[in-house]
């Protein structure tokens, strides 16, 4: 048999202008993967945060599904098992990260030779399994690390890379709010059909402001560009205070907050040469206490490195 692990970072998707198009890699937790190579099937083992509401069918598990679209039609099985260190259902990419790390390994096992984007694009498949259809944004951030940039033409599927600048922290609320079992679904259910031009026009050039704050590592302006007037007006009404907690965020020295992916986590861009991440992070989890809502708060540096092997392909013995 052959053997692999790999890891694949959290992620938030959106930054509030970019949705379904904008992820940022993010340190603060991981799920690692190793696959084992076998005679035939698929079988899907699950340990760490949550792992029993987590379902082993490789047809509802974003990983398992990865890895039966790869295998089809090749005579060959695998063994995945996945320990989860993402929380579930929280806005951080958890779902896309296992469809990413599996995308990644398998690609790396098998010989595959993907290309970036093909290995995004298998792994954004993964991601059906989770969310009912496929989208990029989470996987991208994931496989690729740093700020990533997704577009999507039919089934065509590419992803670009910026750097973080070094002075760009992240602070993250994470509420204990109810959501349901199919918390993507749900909140891409409440958007509109239709905006107004006016907004769509506003949302377009909050997101190139966004994306030139990149280019230029200028933290403040990345904050600026992060206004959403599309997406952040209806889903927030699925996180209890959350205009309070942006607004706490931005007070305490943020340079800009959103709903990260579909929440309930709420996502903080900080200056470190400014304002603490510490103290921002601490500001938002204190309003969302003033609103009745238990939650839990981290800092974060972005992720550089993406998904990686943290061992090399090797021959085991039986």
């Amino acid at each position: 048999m052959k053997r692999i692990s790999v890891r694949s970072p959290c992620s938030s998707a959106n930054l509030g202008s970019g949705f379904d198009f904008f992820g940022l890699a993010l340190e603060a937790f991981h799920d690692t993967l190793t696959i084992e190579l076998t005679g035939e099937g698929i079988e899907v083992e699950i340990t760490g945060l949550e792992a029993e509401k987590i379902p082993n069918d490789p047809e509802r598990n974003t990983a398992g599904l990865v890895a039966k679209g790869l295998l089809k039609n090749r005579d060959v099985g695998v063994r995945i098992q996945l320990h989860k260190g993402i929380p579930l259902r929280m806005g951080l990419g958890s779902s896309g990260a296992s469809a990413a790390a599996c995308a990644y390994g398998l690609n790396e096992i098998l010989n595959l030779g993907l290309t970036r984007d093909e290995i995004v694009k298998w792994a954004a498949f993964g991601e059906k399994a989770a969310a009912g259809e496929s989208h990029a944004d989470n996987v991208a951030a994931s496989i690729l690390g740093g700020f990533t940039i997704v577009r999507t033409i039919g089934d065509s599927i590419s992803a670009v890379r910026l750097d973080p600048p070094p002075n760009l922290e992240v602070a993250l609320a994470l509420p204990r709010v109810e959501t349901a079992e199919d918390k993507t679904a749900t909140a891409r259910a409440i958007l509109p059909k239709r905006v107004s031009f006016r907004d769509a026009v506003l949302n377009a050039q909050n997101a190139a402001y966004l994306v030139a704050g990149f280019h230029k590592g200028d933290v403040d302006m990345i904050g600026c560009g992060m206004m959403d007037l599309l997406v952040e007006p209806y889903r927030k009404r699925l996180i209890p205070g959350y205009e309070k907690v942006k607004r706490a965020a931005l007070k305490a020295g943020a340079a800009g907050a959103a709903i990260s992916g579909a929440g309930p986590a709420v996502i903080a861009i900080i200056d470190s040469d400014k304002a603490s991440a510490l103290d921002v992070a601490e500001a938002m989890g204190e309003a969302f206490r003033d609103e009745g809502v238990e939650c839990e708060v981290c800092c974060s540096k972005p992720s550089f490195k993406g998904t990686e092997r943290l061992d090399r392909i090797e021959n085991a013995v039986d």
